[in-house]
């Protein structure tokens, strides 16, 4: 790398605007420009792309770290690469400047304080600012989007004012830790269960995070609502988690942070279609400190066993987490209806999870019951199978993805939902909650009906695409090969 110092050819101009034959100071240019952006770049600058899908890729002059250089710049979804320095673009803002020099003009974005690219016209400075800008950080939300109505805690229903598409929002606050590299991994990751960024946004203190649209709640709602899930819609949603686990793993990431609040449920969805939000991911090094990380992750003995020893996250972590909110779903029970109606359900929540202990002795005892074929605890409404408790056991005990994925609870809750003879469709969330509330007007006294995936009443697994499709990888996992992911 070196000082820009080559000129262009006699007929063009070059990309300050200039003729050759000017008479064009390039260090008083220089000097110029130099007052925009820092001497020594703040960020570091070795984040290699997850994303290999090349969006624009052009020769252009390039300023940072005092040097004004001609030099290839490629990007990727997220990353820019000058010469040999991969940059996190999620890390900056961006802004779009002018700059005067001998009544010529010369075009600019910078991001933050670090860096400047020149462009010799407007148009290609405006191409290149739409393509960058979807993975910074902006300003001004409510300039171009209206707020609807919020659906739960920090999540909301938003629409563009320019052509009234919607999206969704998820509010983040600015104390979370590790933020530029979560925002990275979101930005780089292309998976379904993944709402997929369209901007991110900052005020004073929080970013809110512009997302497809999503209609949902989290797992912990339906627990309040008591709805009652099938043991096949049980089967799915954690399945679909082990899948994004697998998808990150492969990707040298994970979630950090798997939760009652962050697993969302779509109730149109007759399969349990899931988005996962509350990502906290920092690729940490073994030895690392953690503090900040147990701190706000907010589970204390919940965040995985071993991490007294100092153990760094990953995916053990998440796997540990998912055991835990399988056992909060199996062996959840009813909360108060007073004390329901006074909270909210963050606030419930964090309660819940504060007074959570999870009793291995319970999880045997459910289990001997169960082969001894007796009726397991009333109050427990999602214990269906004793391969279901074993699976809990195995995520609480470090077990491996390849392991889970293997499960045997997954074969069993296929077989279970094969072609019965009467085939009318498994209910969606919705039409559960819509039955539960007309058991419920009918009288105070009656109990919701129990959905059981035994009935001979709902339909086979073809019908429903997305199951289907999961099931089927359970056997067809040994054989899938780990892939990375080129776009």
């Amino acid at each position: 790398m070196q000082n820009f110092i080559t000129r262009p050819s006699r007929t063009n101009t070059n990309e300050f605007g200039h003729r050759h034959e000017d008479n064009f100071d390039y260090n008083e240019f220089k000097n110029l420009a130099s007052s925009l952006i820092t001497s020594q770049h703040q960020k570091e600058w070795n984040h290699l792309p997850r994303l290999t899908q090349i969006l624009l890729n052009q020769n252009l002059t390039v300023m940072f770290d005092g040097v004004i250089i001609k030099e290839q710049c490629t990007l990727y979804p997220n990353v820019l690469k000058i010469d040999s320095h991969y940059i996190q673009l999620s890390q900056y803002q961006i802004k779009r400047k002018q700059l005067i020099h001998n009544n010529k003009k010369c075009y600019l974005l910078l991001l933050g304080n670090d860096i400047m690219l020149f462009f010799s016209s407007f148009d290609i400075q405006k191409h290149w600012y739409n393509q960058i800008k979807q993975f910074c950080i902006m300003k001004n939300l409510l300039v171009k989007y209206r707020l609807q109505e919020q659906l739960f805690q920090d999540f909301y229903s938003i629409i563009k004012k320019k052509n009234r598409q919607q999206f969704s929002a998820y509010i983040i606050n600015k104390q979370q830790p590790y933020l530029e590299h979560t925002f990275g991994l979101l930005h780089e990751s292309k998976n379904h269960s993944i709402l997929k960024i369209k901007r991110i946004y900052e005020d004073t203190n929080n970013y809110v995070m512009i997302t497809e649209r999503f209609e949902g709640e989290p797992v912990f709602n339906f627990l309040l609502e008591n709805i009652q899930f099938m043991e096949v819609q049980v089967a799915t949603l954690i399945y679909q988690i082990l899948l994004l686990l697998r998808y990150l793993n492969e990707h040298q990431a994970y979630h950090g942070n798997i939760n009652a609040l962050n697993i969302l449920i779509n109730r149109e969805s007759q399969s349990l279609e899931i988005a996962v939000i509350g990502f906290i991911y920092y690729p940490f090094k073994q030895g690392d400190d953690i503090s900040e990380y147990l701190k706000w992750v907010n589970l204390n003995k919940y965040c995985w066993s071993g991490f007294e020893e100092n153990q760094i996250p990953g995916i053990h972590s998440d796997l540990y987490q998912l055991g835990v909110l399988l056992y909060i779903i199996t062996f959840y029970t009813k909360i108060n209806q007073d004390l329901k109606r006074k909270s909210d359900p963050y606030k419930l929540f964090l309660k819940y999870m504060k007074e959570l202990v999870i009793k291995y002795e319970l999880i045997d005892e459910t289990i001997e019951v169960l082969t001894q074929m007796k009726t397991p605890d009333q109050q427990f409404v999602h214990v269906f199978s004793s391969s279901q408790l074993d699976l809990i056991k195995k995520l609480l005990s470090n077990c491996s993805l390849s392991d889970a994925l293997t499960h045997q609870w997954f074969v069993n809750a296929k077989q279970k939902a094969k072609p019965h003879n009467q085939r009318q469709g498994l209910p969606t969330l919705k039409t559960i909650i819509e039955l539960k509330e007309a058991s419920d007007g009918e009288a105070s006294k009656s109990q919701t009906k129990r959905f059981s995936i035994q009935s001979d009443n709902y339909d086979s697994m073809d019908e429903c695409p997305t199951v289907s499709y999961l099931m089927r990888n359970i056997l067809d996992y040994e054989k899938a090969p780990c892939k990375t992911h080129h776009s």
